[in-house]
């Protein structure tokens, strides 16, 4: 069965903090709805230290990562990127349009690992869009579900 990797930069995706715990459980409906994760997969979100409480309120069997400070939740996903991924998992998914990622999303790609971003389209950094495998605009599914 396939076995994918799904890294959540949960602030991006909402548009900022997740300030409550009604905004986390938005987000990971939403989610669930694009993504269809399984049981094999392995979620990891990623959140401001002011947003923990919230993002395991939503997500509470996920790897929770705390970031502090500016881009803090981002490194900690590009920690996790460096985590020898290829041969443990199948396909990545980022759900981030941040252009910090765009390099190693590049290199995870390049070593086979095929990669998937799910972004808002006015918050995809083009050259995070040209990086990956796949892109999903939700945007565009959100427009097309309703």
């Amino acid at each position: 069965m396939k076995r994918r990797i799904i890294l959540i930069d949960a602030e991006n995706f909402n548009g900022g903090p997740i300030a409550t715990p009604a905004q986390a459980r938005w987000c990971r409906r939403t989610l669930d709805n694009w993504i269809a994760p399984t049981d094999n997969d392995h979620v990891v979100v990623a959140v401001d230290e002011s947003c923990i409480t919230n993002a395991h309120a939503a997500w509470p069997h996920a790897r929770i990562l705390r970031g502090t400070g500016h881009n803090g939740a981002d490194y900690r996903l590009l920690e996790v990127m460096d985590e020898d991924l290829p041969p443990r998992f199948d396909e990545l998914v980022l759900v981030s349009g941040d252009r910090i990622y765009a390099e190693k999303i590049s290199e995870l790609a390049g070593q086979g690992l095929p990669t998937t971003v799910y972004a808002h389209k006015f918050a995809l950094s083009k050259r995070l869009a040209f990086a990956a495998t796949n892109v999903i605009n939700t945007i565009t599914q959100a427009v097309l579900a309703a």
